[in-house]
């Protein structure tokens, strides 16, 4: 295997990096090695330069593992680079009104959670439109060890609907449902492994419409607000303050992230994008 061009640069805390590489161009074997090390290390890595088309994105997101399905707002008129969405209030009449479901903690389909996630800065506002994430492995190393023995052996259910094909999708516009006990969803265990690592992290998935199986409604909610509390402390994060065409590369499954609030009047377009699947993240 030839030498690797990429230089890696750990955040001070360890948690996410700054890669230098020229990501418009194909990545050799030992870049996707460096940059995997990079990302199982680090939780998730950052790429300056990234003026990137659709196919040359299309084209990084290849070489960790498979794309998502085509849904949502795709970024190209047709589905030539399934899973390519556009996230914007730029070209309003196009794409329609950003929401406000990002401004909370999540993870990318959270019911069933892809391998990483990506996200490519186009335009973006001066002022706000950052993008937060939180170290879940490390929540779970600092959780209190009341908390930690209240989790132990217990799942989380990740509200959801079914379609008529039987596959799981989001329930639209962020609707809250009357009964969390009742309702429908997956259910994931909260304490994880992480392959590769072997490391133990949360896993939350997304607060709206979960619920703790076996727990009455009142605990249940009791439960998750502390976890959600205990995530929400700075020291857990890194907030990102973007530059147009950067590129985040993150693991879905150790971190939840969230969108900044910005001006109504400011720009922000990104790509965003999922590696569905890997052999090797």
């Amino acid at each position: 295997m030839t030498e690797s061009s990429t230089r890696i640069h750990p955040f001070p805390s360890g948690f996410g990096a700054w890669a230098d590489h020229d990501v418009t161009r194909p990545l050799s074997a030992a870049d996707v090695q460096e940059i995997t090390d990079a990302f199982h290390k680090h939780l998730f890595v950052l790429f300056r330069g990234a003026d990137l088309s659709i196919p040359q994105l299309a084209t990084f997101i290849d070489a960790f593992g498979t794309h998502d399905t085509p849904t949502g707002r795709l970024a190209t008129a047709v589905n030539g680079y399934a899973g390519i969405r556009v996230v914007e209030n730029v070209e309003r009449s196009k794409f329609g009104p950003r929401s406000n479901s990002e401004l909370h903690w999540h993870s990318d389909r959270f019911y069933d959670p892809v391998v990483a996630g990506l996200l490519c800065s186009v335009v973006v506002p001066e002022i706000g439109g950052d993008t937060s994430l939180v170290d879940m492995c490390r929540a779970y190393d600092e959780l209190p060890e009341d908390l930690r023995k209240a989790i132990e052996g217990r799942t989380i259910r990740q509200d959801c609907l079914f379609g008529e094909d039987g596959q799981p999708r989001m329930r639209p516009g962020g609707v809250r449902v009357d009964d969390v006990v009742n309702s429908v969803g997956i259910e994931t265990p909260i304490v994880q492994v992480r392959r590769h690592t072997w490391r133990k992290y949360l896993y939350l998935g997304n607060r709206l419409n979960s619920y703790i199986p076996s727990l009455s409604l009142a605990e249940s909610e009791a439960l998750l607000d502390r976890l959600f509390e205990h995530i929400d402390q700075p020291h857990l994060q890194y907030r990102h303050h973007w530059s147009p065409h950067q590129l985040m590369f993150y693991d879905n499954r150790c971190c939840m992230h969230r969108r900044e609030s910005f001006d109504a009047d400011a720009q922000r377009k990104l790509y965003a994008s999922v590696v569905a699947d890997s052999l090797i993240l």
